[in-house]
């Protein structure tokens, strides 16, 4: 019973920090979550196809530089470089993702109704996003990894777009 207690404990305030996460995101970089979100809006599936490419190469990138330091374990500094450049993808993908999840949270917040300001989108939005997350199996297991693929792809496509 104490273990369900923490658990959802765990899951409310888990919750809450990431609703607050996406919201700082947005209100502190407006211009690119929306240049994300217009992205979402304008090709989804190009987004879902960019991200799912990316996160296989930095896993495969990860795995190699695990490798590696494995194999040179006797070389201590080579080794610890490698490995603190693969966490360095890593920390990167994640915090791209955490782009791409703010615009959508701010895309859903806009099109659950008008909100008074951009905070209340956010809040929405965010809201919706963790509650859809939480629904067991579907949640978990398929809504869950395509929006974050999909996040992560939209702020590929508004990082590391060409200019006109």
């Amino acid at each position: 019973m104490q273990n369900s207690f923490g658990l959802l404990l765990l899951i409310v305030f888990g919750g809450l920090g990431l609703v607050s996460i996406f919201t700082v995101i947005g209100l502190l970089l407006p211009v690119p979550v929306n240049r994300t979100r217009a992205a979402l809006e304008t090709s989804l599936g190009r987004s879902l196809l960019l991200g799912l490419v990316n996160f296989l190469c930095v896993g495969l990138l990860d795995a190699l530089f695990i490798v590696l330091a494995q194999r040179l374990g006797n070389i201590k500094i080579i080794a610890g470089v490698l490995v603190v450049i693969g966490a360095l993808l890593s920390l990167a993908l994640a915090l791209l993702s955490m782009l791409g999840l703010a615009s959508l949270a701010d895309l859903l917040g806009h099109h659950i109704g008008e909100p008074k300001n951009e905070f209340h989108a956010l809040a929405r939005g965010g809201g919706l996003l963790f509650l859809a997350g939480l629904t067991p199996f579907i949640g978990w297991f398929a809504f869950t990894p395509l929006v974050l693929l999909a996040g992560l792809g939209a702020a590929f496509q508004t990082i590391f777009k060409r200019k006109e």
